[in-house]
């Protein structure tokens, strides 16, 4: 088992019987990504944050051998780190690959140690969904993307486990970022970004199933840009739909969102749901 980093930030002003937040990253990335704006936000709002970097991914081990993991590797690093704060109830927030990593872990048993509402140590209580892979996979979305943006499905197509020198960082920021975007935030990013398993890559698509039926979830929270070129807004709803909750669409945000200009938009509805599920467990 690689050695993994995790990322902590704790309130001034805890809030009483709140449970610990749990974030996961996208592709390409790390913990880092959460580590500006959504961290200090959270923690703020007296929330324990912790943030995972995936095996091979920011700080962790294993980035040599990034092209031979699978998407029940990230799946088990959840449930490792799950695992050690199971003394407190648990909110696990996934962006992207991480919303697949998070669904897979559910389906795999990772709501298991409590009833369902309950307030036991342990107990998964809430799960949200951040511009995530939808339940069903990628392969509708990709079709979507190949006819709406071609230039970031080829781009996405180079992705391989060595490294993300091959992408063009024009195309990138066109796609994943606003338009408004500072130049010195994209510059930091890309300085950042690495490559990602061809394996996770296509199982993503949805060959194997890795949603959980949607009794077997916890409450959810379901959230994304409207201006995501990469999980449109259909795939937001459909997301929602399964889970049998309402979205939450921002106008104006693409899919990074945690580095968005428009952070804030996507984090205040988030902690509103985070609160309102401490007050229905209160």
């Amino acid at each position: 088992m690689p050695k993994l980093e995790i990322l902590v930030r704790t309130p001034a002003r805890p809030r009483p019987d709140s449970p610990r937040l749990l974030l996961v990253h996208g592709i390409c990335v790390g913990a880092w990504v959460w580590e500006e704006h959504f961290m200090p936000y959270l923690a703020d709002a007296g929330f324990e944050v912790h943030a995972l970097s995936l095996r091979g991914h920011g700080g962790s081990e294993g980035r040599e051998r990034l092209n031979d993991w699978r998407l029940a590797d990230y799946t088990e690093d959840l449930r490792q780190t799950a695992a050690g704060l199971a003394d407190r109830p648990l909110v696990v927030i996934g962006h992207s690959l991480g919303g697949a990593v998070l669904q897979d872990w559910i389906r795999t048993g990772g709501n298991r140690g409590g009833n369902r509402g309950g307030n036991s140590g342990g107990q998964l209580a809430g799960a949200a969904l951040l511009a995530s892979v939808p339940p069903w996979g990628l392969a509708y979305s990709a079709w979507r993307m190949l006819l709406s943006a071609p230039d970031l499905f080829q781009q996405l197509l180079r992705l391989d486990g060595k490294s993300a020198a091959g992408l063009d960082p024009a195309i990138m920021r066109r796609n994943l970022f606003s338009d408004d975007l500072p130049d010195a935030t994209y510059a930091r990013f890309m300085a950042r970004v690495h490559g990602e398993s061809r394996h996770v890559g296509v199982e993503l698509q949805g060959w194997r199933p890795f949603a959980p039926a949607p009794w077997q979830a916890p409450p959810m929270f379901v959230l994304g840009g409207g201006s995501d070129r990469f999980i449109g807004a259909d795939a937001v709803r459909g997301t929602a739909a399964y889970y049998g909750v309402l979205p939450t669409l921002v106008p104006r945000l693409a899919h990074a969102l945690m580095l968005e200009p428009r952070w804030e938009d996507a984090a205040q509805p988030l902690c509103d749901w985070l609160l309102r599920l401490g007050e229905r467990r209160g």
